[in-house]
């Protein structure tokens, strides 16, 4: 009987210990999300290269977007016109006085001869309402389209399933606002980086001169965080405060590998708050991921014994980098094409590497740092029966001189 207590209590212990180790690692996992302790609705920081989500709170809640709206402005603008409309002009037709006193606009009149790329800058730097509604008219006018149903089919092309526009500016008109989420826009963000980087030629001015005035950027965060080059502000009182941002981080990284973060900031409470907010996910970017960088000369020697000497020495046929976590080692893998020729030749491919991180994995071909030749069929065959023999312990070994 007592034998059966004791083994109850060892058994209970042994729950509450196992009990004990699950909680203090899901305190891990929740003090990792909750280490940022950030004072906004919904946030996420993703990776530009892969578009792998790295840090997030409230990534998929619906909220109002604000300013930050131009971004699909100039996506879908650029996507259906070409970059090349870019450089052209067209006639300003909008009459100012529909806009309040104290909404952004850029100072031109109707009538008005316009460089297209300068309506662009004054929307993407001041945040300027009536260059997207000038760039709406512009695109109707070619395409003989609603431009707002195109953005809201451009989002639902790019699987933003939680995003929907009602205007090009993202104001709010009749109690109507453009909605998305954190992660939608970093998805967004990710995208146009991919096809439009140049948007950054924009979003890098700290202000930009147009007929004699100055316009200032509204991200504060340019010129006071090294490598930041973009991307959006935004403000309304339904959606407070909220800012795209992107990061240069390559100038961090010690070596010349791309290293590009997209953060998202959702409904802070001030103008302050979503650059103390950026900076806290952009601090955590770079204090916690690094490119993981394997150059072309690293070489790796499979043991293949149907080859003279049997080892291949391989090299990856470029350099290749992915991003990890600083406190991570990568997981280096090889995969030997399943036929190779009887003589392998020097730069020949004949395998690939995996390169596997908690961020994602990433592969690239291997190619034979040397001129290799096939055993004869006889050896090849007498040392697989030999091998066998071993494995049974029939006899120790066989040693036959090469053929």
């Amino acid at each position: 009987m007592l034998k059966l207590e004791r083994g109850a209590v060892m058994k209970r212990l042994i729950v509450l210990i196992c009990l004990s180790l699950i909680l203090i690692i899901d305190n891990k996992i929740v003090f990792a999300q909750d280490l940022l302790n950030l004072r906004c609705k919904s946030a996420v920081l993703i990776d530009a290269e892969s578009g792998k989500v790295l840090y997030e709170k409230n990534k998929d809640e619906r909220l109002p977007i604000a300013s930050i709206t131009k971004l699909m402005t100039f996506y879908t603008f650029v996507e259906e016109l070409g970059e090349e409309y870019i450089n052209g002009y067209l006639t300003y037709n909008i009459d100012n006085s529909k806009y309040k006193k104290d909404e952004p606009i850029l100072d031109i009149k109707a009538g008005e001869r316009i460089k297209t790329g300068d309506l662009i800058t004054a929307m993407l730097v001041f945040s300027a309402n009536n260059a997207p509604d000038m760039l709406v008219n512009e695109y109707e006018r070619v395409k003989k389209e609603n431009f707002i149903e195109k953005m809201n089919q451009t989002a639902k092309k790019l699987g933003l399933n939680d995003t929907y526009y009602v205007n090009p500016s993202g104001l709010t008109k009749e109690n109507k606002y453009n909605i998305s989420t954190a992660y939608d826009q970093a998805r967004l963000s990710y995208y146009i980086l991919k096809k439009h980087k140049d948007i950054l030629r924009y979003t890098s001015k700290k202000y930009f001169d147009y007929n004699g005035k100055r316009y200032y950027s509204t991200n504060k965060l340019l010129g006071n965080y090294h490598g930041l080059d973009g991307l959006k502000t935004g403000y309304t009182k339904e959606a407070g405060y909220c800012l795209i941002s992107t990061l240069d981080a390559s100038k961090y990284s010690g070596n010349s590998k791309p290293l590009r973060f997209i953060t998202v900031v959702l409904g802070c409470s001030s103008d302050a708050e979503r650059f103390v907010e950026t900076r806290k996910l952009l601090d955590y970017a770079k204090n916690n991921f690094e490119n993981y960088v394997l150059d072309s000369e690293k070489t790796f020697e499979v043991k293949n014994t149907d080859y003279v000497g049997d080892l291949i020495k391989l090299k990856p046929s470029g350099d290749v980098y992915i991003l990890k976590n600083k406190h991570e080692s990568p997981e280096l893998s090889i995969k030997l094409n399943d036929k190779l020729n009887r003589k392998i030749r020097k730069n020949d491919v004949i395998g690939r590497l995996f390169i596997k991180t908690s961020i994602g994995t990433k592969e690239v071909d291997l190619i034979s740092v040397n001129d290799y030749t096939r055993k004869s069929l006889f050896f090849r065959l007498f040392q697989h029966i030999k091998n066998l023999f071993k494995n049974m312990g029939w006899f120790g070994w066989i040693e036959l001189k090469k053929i």
